[in-house]
């Protein structure tokens, strides 16, 4: 099965002269929200992630992550859930996950199907297939794996501004 990943070049003027780095044991922050299968499952993915995000103390980059993480969501729950049981009889299930990393936020969606995310460019005044569109325009790059024998994980990275790249959630 193939993977996909979309990526910005992006030219950095930090230099990284003198810089040191600290071998730590300590695991990212992660945060994790099972997605409800009715009508408020993106309101409810909008609050999740805009509680994490002020949480972290990641306010500059609030709007974006609440964006590309209702963009994800809006594809796993329309294109990804599946109908029917999975194989061993359990309900499908979507799930957000975010993770801080040094100088990025990573959005993780998945979802039950293993049918790949596809980027098209929507028709001028269409109404859909502009959930990826926005996601490759916010996101410093984003991606999809097969997860487990059914299913998919689709993620975005988000660069965070080097103030709150520093910062201590």
């Amino acid at each position: 099965m193939e993977n996909r990943t979309h990526q910005r070049q992006h030219t950095s003027t930090r230099g990284h002269a003198g810089a040191t780095s600290r071998l730590t044991l300590a695991a990212p922050p992660f945060a994790a929200h099972r997605i409800s299968t009715n009508t408020l499952c993106l309101r409810d993915a909008r609050k999740f992630t805009s509680d994490v995000i002020c949480r972290w103390n990641l306010n500059p980059v609030r709007e974006d992550a609440v964006q590309i993480a209702s963009e994800l969501v809006a594809n796993a729950v329309r294109h990804g859930k599946r109908r029917t049981p999975l194989p061993d009889g359990s309900p499908p299930v979507v799930w957000l996950a975010l993770t801080r990393r040094p100088h990025s936020l990573l959005c993780v969606v998945y979802d039950p199907s293993q049918r790949r995310p596809r980027l098209t460019p929507p028709a001028p005044l269409a109404e859909d297939h502009r959930g990826l569109p926005i996601v490759e325009a916010l996101s410093e790059g984003w991606g999809w794996k097969p997860s487990g024998a059914t299913g998919k994980a689709v993620w975005a990275r988000l660069a965070l501004p080097p103030a709150a790249a520093g910062r201590k959630p």
